[in-house]
């Protein structure tokens, strides 16, 4: 077994913890007689629809309901808190679990450089070149970033994000990285960056961003980009099972982040003025996809 053996077997029982947080929300609402809303009611109506429990969880009552719940709660949260910092308090779970995302993120850089990088028009000698320069728009702790630097010794970065508490994780990350001199990090939306002419590849995960965001960002982004410089745009990639791909759609929304249908992303790139688009695939056993697309010039 190899390490993406070992990918495909961690994302196939990741798919039963997204179906415990769907059915979780849905019993969650039904407990103390509320209703999800938008995106979120329509996603995780899929996912119970998918797994054949709609009409259990909306016939059952509150007491019947709460203790299976609760069974729900005690195996999520209890792994939650095995596998973060000793701390019972939230905010340390929020940091552990915004440095769980972005360790996972550190692990695509080297995949990058090998698999996709080459497919892009002289992007590789980019980023080998003097000055070249990144922008991680939603840098969050900053690990694919650090990653990054590390697969390009002479690369420097811009890292944006709107969470303080993400900088401030971010901060701790670099600086233990020591690579303080060749990353600035900066709080606020990846939209309303003023750069010019500054970067030779953007990397924007709409996973985690509003759709309104993440189109305003690439439209922006094109003025942030050298002329001939890359975006790229990481999103999810629905599974080709029914299932999988409710929960894909499901865990995406929870995230608050962005599902593109079939071809948007790309449409999206050629709107906004980028030559060269196409659609790449993600590593093996992800359920993400990427979309490039190059500034003119």
């Amino acid at each position: 077994m190899d390490i993406e053996c070992l990918r495909t077997i961690v994302a196939r029982h990741a798919a039963s913890a997204n179906a415990l947080v769907a059915l979780g929300l849905a019993m969650d609402a039904r407990v103390r007689g509320t209703t999800l809303d938008g995106d979120a009611a329509r996603r995780t109506e899929a996912v119970l629809g998918e797994l054949g429990v709609s009409g259990i969880v909306a016939s059952a009552n509150a007491v019947e309901l709460a203790p299976v719940l609760a069974s729900i709660r005690v195996d999520l949260l209890s792994g939650g808190k095995l596998l973060s910092e000793r701390s019972a308090s939230a905010q340390a779970l929020e940091a552990s679990l915004r440095q769980a995302f972005g360790d996972v993120s550190a692990g695509f850089p080297a995949l990058f450089k090998r698999l996709i990088a080459p497919q892009l028009a002289d992007l590789p000698e980019r980023l080998d070149a003097p000055g070249a320069a990144f922008l991680d728009i939603g840098v969050g702790v900053g690990a694919l970033s650090v990653s990054m630097l590390r697969q390009w010794p002479g690369l420097r970065a811009v890292g944006v994000d709107p969470l303080p508490e993400a900088i401030a994780q971010a901060q701790s990350n670099v600086r233990a990285a020591g690579l303080e001199h060749r990353i600035e990090l900066r709080t606020g939306l990846g939209q309303d960056i003023t750069d010019k002419d500054a970067f030779d590849l953007v990397f924007v995960p709409s996973a985690f961003i509003p759709e309104p965001h993440v189109r305003a960002i690439v439209q922006r982004s094109q003025t942030a980009l050298r002329p001939g410089g890359w975006l790229l745009l990481a999103m999810v990639n629905p599974e080709p099972d029914t299932l999988g791909d409710a929960l894909t759609r499901f865990r995406t929304t929870v995230w608050g982040g962005t599902v593109f249908e079939k071809g948007a992303a790309q449409a999206l790139a050629e709107q906004c003025g980028y030559t060269d688009s196409r659609l790449l695939p993600g590593p093996t056993g992800a359920p993400v996809a990427f979309v490039a697309g190059r500034k003119p010039g």
